[in-house]
């Protein structure tokens, strides 16, 4: 089953990356011109409605629904207007029209949402400072007042997962790792780990690819160049945001709940009920794409990844979060935290 699903992965994008080169290279080899202006209507719908579609039936069908069709079609057309001569699409500038529309649609429900957040931001903010004393995380906090005052959508999980990315890149550097009340314990997972010093390689890294890439690609094509440099600007916030997740989230205890957040992208509560047992982990150091999916790995990244030192299986699966509302079932939890002994103590301790 596992080898068809990859198999499955790889068929796809062979597919779209043959229906993409073919229309590259239909425009741009000589042998080929002259090009009838209805070849351009062609590739439109190949970018934007054949693609999409292929995507969604043998990827996307059994977990999303049909609406997150229109934002693959408006990158199809971004896509076409990069691949597609200008002169073969004067033709069809009605498409522009209806992309327009779509994206004005899209717009209005996104503007309608932060309207309505910003009418409730006073209570939102309230709840905010009256839940920080019992949930430990920002995000965590920031969902639970939005879900007192709006409905939840996969649009707010985004706009949640934007605002708490902007929140720990920009505005959480005065803020201090402290224990809320004094029935927490909090339990480090990157001080024993080269986590930090690898990010801020990261960063450096890609600072200087931007700076590179940035100015070979303009002289090709201004767009795409602006394009790839909006979105290494993006990776430089969510890699900042990262750092101060990983340093300001601890592991916390408290008298009922495992708290776990990695970074900006996971989170976890664990009702300590919930637990069948916690023991010195044992297993392979890479466990198979099918096993991967039922744990939550709290090991953070390192230069050299370490074995986790406990695992903590439970009886029933419990609801895992992940950045910009994706969810998944997990029945185990892999961690490897700075102190071993205090937090298998801590936890056996709470089990009782």
């Amino acid at each position: 089953m596992l080898a068809l699903q990859k198999k499955k992965w790889w068929l796809v994008v062979f597919v779209i990356a043959l229906i993409v080169l073919s229309n590259t290279l239909i425009y741009r080899l000589d042998f080929m011109q002259p090009l009838p202006n209805e070849i351009a209507l062609g590739s439109l719908i190949d970018l934007m409605i054949v693609i999409p579609l292929i995507i969604y039936f043998f990827l996307m069908r059994k977990k999303y629904s049909l609406k997150y069709m229109l934002p693959m079609a408006l990158v199809g057309y971004g896509a076409a207007l990069l691949i597609i001569p200008y002169g073969h699409l004067e033709s069809y500038s009605f498409v522009k029209y209806i992309v327009l529309a779509g994206e004005g649609a899209f717009l209005f429900v996104e503007v309608y949402v932060i309207f309505k957040l910003i009418r409730h931001l006073p209570s939102i903010i309230s709840h905010i400072r009256m839940t920080k004393l019992q949930v430990p995380f920002f995000q965590n906090n920031l969902e639970q007042s939005f879900s007192k005052q709006l409905k939840p959508s996969r649009l707010l999980d985004i706009i949640s997962s934007e605002i708490s990315m902007f929140y720990y890149s920009f505005f959480s550097w005065k803020t201090k790792r402290v224990v809320f009340n004094s029935n927490q314990q909090v339990f480090t997972l990157h001080e024993k780990t080269s986590v930090i010093a690898l990010y801020i390689m990261l960063l450096h890294a890609l600072v200087i690819e931007s700076v590179g890439l940035h100015f070979l690609f303009h002289s090709w094509n201004a767009i795409f160049a602006y394009i790839l440099l909006f979105l290494n600007i993006y990776a430089l916030i969510y890699f900042i945001g990262e750092i101060q997740a990983i340093r300001l989230n601890p592991v916390v205890i408290t008298n009922n709940y495992l708290y776990l957040q990695v970074g900006l992208g996971k989170r976890l509560t664990v009702p300590f009920e919930s637990i069948k047992s916690i023991h010195p982990y044992d297993g392979p150091e890479k466990l198979s794409s099918k096993e991967s999916k039922t744990v939550f790995d709290a090991v953070l990244p390192d230069l050299t990844k370490e074995k986790p030192a406990f695992e903590i299986e439970f009886y029933k699966p419990i609801e895992a979060k992940y950045m910009y509302g994706f969810k998944n079932k997990v029945s185990k939890v892999h961690i490897r935290p700075d102190d071993a002994t205090g937090f298998y103590h801590a936890i056996i301790e709470k089990m009782k």
